[in-house]
């Protein structure tokens, strides 16, 4: 793989802990495991908005899929606290490894680029309230075509905006089926392996798997 010239992030995840809003979904819904459900969920209705054509915003879903993970457990959660649990999405903490690493990243001359299934005002306050929202030359969302990731419209989206052809652009995410989703567009992928993250899709993962940012940072030769 040739040396890229723009790292495309994931978001959730993939730069931010999602630690604390495990500890608050258990206390709603009964579970730690909770999350993991909610988040499967959360995909599964992004996928069927794309294959319907009935897009509609990721705090939508997410309110969607959290009544739904409740239902299941026994439990009765209004919308309006569904809203307040899926807005905890804001207040998510970088890893620790995210703030230094993004700065190697960029000392070294890479564009760095966010681009979430989150909406144009969430994503923005997300990386804000981490500290690291400086560090983006672009903040992206979905919603600017319409698609949820792994579609192809906003990987060719993102980069149609940076003026960057697919080879000299690298996906970086700590999901499979966004590795895959970029792979589709001819896009390279970094796969960030985060403690309980592995590769579920039948397709050989992608030349990096670093364990995090930093790991990212000095296999591309950051500082």
């Amino acid at each position: 793989m040739d040396k890229p010239q723009a790292l495309i992030f994931d978001v959730n995840e993939t730069l931010l802990d999602l630690t604390d809003l495990r500890g608050v979904l258990s206390a709603a819904l009964g579970g730690g495991e909770r999350l993991a459900e909610w988040f499967f969920r959360l995909l599964h209705g992004s996928v069927v908005a794309n294959a319907t054509d009935s897009f509609r915003s990721f705090e939508t879903i997410g309110v969607e899929a959290l009544r739904a993970v409740a239902i299941r457990q026994g439990r009765e959660i209004s919308e309006e606290q569904a809203g307040e649990l899926v807005a905890g999405f804001r207040s998510l903490p970088a890893h620790p490894d995210v703030p230094a690493a993004l700065d190697r990243l960029a000392a070294a001359g890479f564009r760095l680029v966010a681009l979430s299934n989150g909406s144009p005002v969430g994503i923005p306050a997300q990386l804000t309230n981490a500290g690291i929202a400086d560090r983006f030359e672009r903040i992206i969302s979905v919603e600017e075509v319409g698609r949820f990731k792994p579609d192809p419209a906003p990987y060719e989206n993102a980069l149609h905006r940076l003026e960057v052809e697919p080879p000299n652009a690298l996906m970086v995410a700590a999901h499979d089926w966004d590795i895959i989703g970029a792979r589709a567009v001819g896009m390279p992928g970094a796969f960030i392996t985060r403690p309980g993250v592995v590769w579920t899709v039948p397709h050989p993962p992608p030349e990096l798997t670093p364990s995090d940012i930093g790991e990212l940072a000095t296999a591309l030769g950051a500082g």
